[in-house]
């Protein structure tokens, strides 16, 4: 008998064996704060380990971390590296720890996956469960149940999750994340009414945080920002070189300067200021935070800004006892959005038209002010195919002229019975009415209205879902029915709350004031137009103007300008029309 048919290492199914090629996929849904990622590690070194007891070669792993297994729309760039180099022929089997490294997806999700990598001939090994192999029924279809198995715990847990959450919003308790800056979290038990009898629940609350030991003090920090912007904000700044003393940048700076250190224990930002000052907690009321999104729709970690819970008569929830009052708060919010500065703060402008989104280009770029014209604002040099060629300017002095006096035509033609111009006079009344409404009141609606855009845009994926198949049979249509009565409920009782804040009175337009003039020319130097500061002219043309566009001159202007300024600037006056379909 030959060695060749005798050893058992040198038998041709052993061969085929050995030149097999395996490949480890390690997935952890959170990666771990401390960067150790034991879990990865074990197991990494358990799917190599299994390659060898399989007598593969062993090419790797690949690591998703911090992806989630469940959510359809997870990103797992590694995985698709994996699957990729299967469909080469590089990767014969895959060995996960479990099939829920593998995925938690629903069965109909993971399947198509499943049955394109047993036609490709590989193998699915699970370091705890066996291996599953392309040639065997009955082991796709044990795969198959233990998929489903996985997906119906990963949902029960996030159902259970989601609801313990939801009940602690309720309550006004903070359902966790990282503790506001000068606030602390404690326990309380409260009495809830569950099947008809009254079990004690514990929720956790905030509180301002006691003095630390390292002798920072964060509550008392996050008052002298706000006691600081509360002195300055109302006072005049006249400073070309200092931003003003209530401004977030001057606050950064003297936090910075005075070394206090920011809750990471490193220097503060102007994120971090605006985010700490916008954040409702910080006056008792429960809040989640929304965050911005990249330029691809997808969510970035960035908070954009809160939104304030709000119970069933739409009443903030609180969420334990603030640093600060809710009429503070709001108050504070009407600084820091720019409203209610008026001429009263800031550096005073050189510019009238600039930095109001209202001054644009004909190529959709906006005007910016430099030395004694506007201009285009893209940058030098750079060419955008279909827009005009070069730079584009105007002179400042006739820009705002012209401008003033189509707004002055306006206000003088307030009496008449042109549809446009009341549309215009009754649209600048409302304006100057929320410019000059209690802060309060104004920031409730703002946030009521945020709100309610969220909501309809909830209702309208709801739809999208429907379209595409997402809520197909009896069990999905009671869902999906389900969803939209809780959405539409939420958008009812949002929209009532809208009414109980009201809008403001319309307030009487001082039109004889605007319109005073000793030689007739409403924007001559002896015109209100003509002595008001640029600030009270800003004022206008923020009640009057939705928009201005600038075409280029078609030729050079020099001293004797062919080109006329009508011809080159279009005004559109305001007008109700351009916020059809937004609830006010």
């Amino acid at each position: 008998m030959s060695p060749t048919a005798t050893a058992g290492a040198w038998a041709p199914e052993h061969v085929a064996t050995v030149l097999r090629v395996a490949a480890g996929y390690t997935r952890q849904s959170k990666a771990k704060a401390d960067k150790s990622e034991a879990s990865p590690q074990t197991q990494d070194e358990a799917a190599r380990k299994k390659a060898q007891e399989r007598g593969c070669s062993f090419k790797g792993n690949y690591r998703d971390i911090g992806v989630s297994g469940y959510d359809p729309n997870a990103k797992r760039k590694a995985f698709e590296r994996l699957l990729n180099d299967c469909r080469d022929g590089l990767v014969h089997e895959i060995i996960v720890f479990n099939v829920t490294r593998f995925s938690r997806r629903e069965p109909k999700d993971a399947i198509p996956i499943v049955l394109e990598l047993f036609s490709l001939g590989v193998t699915i090994t699970s370091v705890s469960e066996g291996s599953f192999s392309p040639d065997n029924t009955m082991e796709l279809i044990m795969l198959i149940m233990r998929l489903d198995a996985s997906h119906s715990d990963s949902r029960m847990k996030s159902q259970a999750i989601r609801g313990v959450k939801q009940g602690a919003k309720a309550l006004g308790g903070w359902t966790g994340g990282a503790v506001p800056y000068g606030l602390e979290s404690y326990p309380e038990v409260v009495v809830q009414e569950i099947d008809g009898k009254l079990v004690p629940v514990t929720i956790r609350r905030l509180r301002p945080a006691a003095v630390q030991e390292d002798g920072t003090d964060q509550a008392g920090t996050y008052m002298k920002m706000v006691d600081r912007i509360f002195e300055f904000k109302d006072k005049p700044w006249t400073g070309k070189k200092n931003a003003h003393p209530a401004s977030v940048g001057s606050i950064v700076a003297w936090l910075n300067s005075e070394r206090i250190p920011a809750q990471n224990g490193g220097a503060w930002r102007e994120r971090a200021v605006k985010r700490l000052l916008t954040d409702p907690r910080m006056a008792g009321m429960a809040a989640e935070p929304v965050y911005a999104v990249d330029k691809g729709g997808n969510p970035t970690r960035n908070v954009k800004e809160y939104r304030i819970l709000r119970g069933e008569g739409e009443e903030p929830i609180s969420v334990g006892e603030g640093l600060i009052s809710p009429a503070k708060f709001f108050e504070l919010q009407d600084w820091l959005a720019g409203r209610g500065r008026g001429s009263k703060g800031g550096t005073p402008r050189k510019y009238l038209l600039t930095g109001m989104n209202r001054f644009y280009c004909e190529c959709g770029r906006p005007k910016t002010g430099s030395r004694d014209v506007y201009k285009c604002s893209r940058p030098a040099g750079m060419v955008e195919e279909g827009t005009h060629e070069g730079g584009s300017t105007i002179q400042q002095k006739d820009m705002d002229a012209y401008v003033g006096a189509r707004i002055m035509a306006v206000i003088s033609n307030a009496h008449e019975d042109d549809p446009e111009t009341t549309d215009t006079i009754v649209e600048a009344m409302s304006r100057l009415a929320r410019m000059t409404e209690n802060p309060r009141a104004r920031s409730e609606r703002a946030s009521l209205l945020g709100e309610r855009a969220q909501i309809v845009r909830s209702v309208e994926q709801l739809y999208s879902d429907l379209r595409i198949g997402v809520y197909d049979g009896e069990i999905g249509r009671r869902q999906f029915l389900a969803d939209k009565q809780s959405l539409e409920a939420r958008l009812a009782a949002i929209d009532e709350k809208i009414k109980e804040v009201g809008t403001p009175d319309l307030p009487p337009l001082p039109i004889e004031q605007w319109t005073a003039s000793e030689d007739g020319d409403p924007v001559g130097p002896t015109s209100w137009w003509g002595k008001a500061s640029v600030e009270d002219r800003r004022m206008l043309v923020e009640l009057f103007v939705d928009r201005i566009t600038v075409r280029k001159a078609e030729s050079r202007g020099g001293f004797a300008p062919v080109c006329k300024i009508e011809d080159r600037v279009t005004v559109q006056m305001a007008s109700s029309r351009a916020n059809e379909g937004v609830a006010v």
